[in-house]
């Protein structure tokens, strides 16, 4: 299953699992640096997905204020 095409949970999982390694005992620098950017493009992923929820909201909020 592809990131772009998973669930806001299933893409928060994934991004606990990621800052879990950092604390965890097979840290080496090569590897942090790889992870860190999943990380990174993991959080602008689940940010823009809550974008898109907030989005929803506000727009069925205008239509039952009508």
């Amino acid at each position: 299953m592809s990131k772009e095409n998973s669930t806001i949970t299933e893409k928060l999982a994934k991004l606990s699992e990621l800052t879990a390694w950092f604390e965890g005992d097979d840290f080496s620098l090569e590897a942090a640096l790889e992870k860190f950017a999943e990380a990174e493009k993991l959080a602008k992923e689940i940010d823009d997905d809550l974008a898109g929820f907030k989005n929803k909201i506000n727009l069925l909020k205008a239509d039952f204020s009508k």
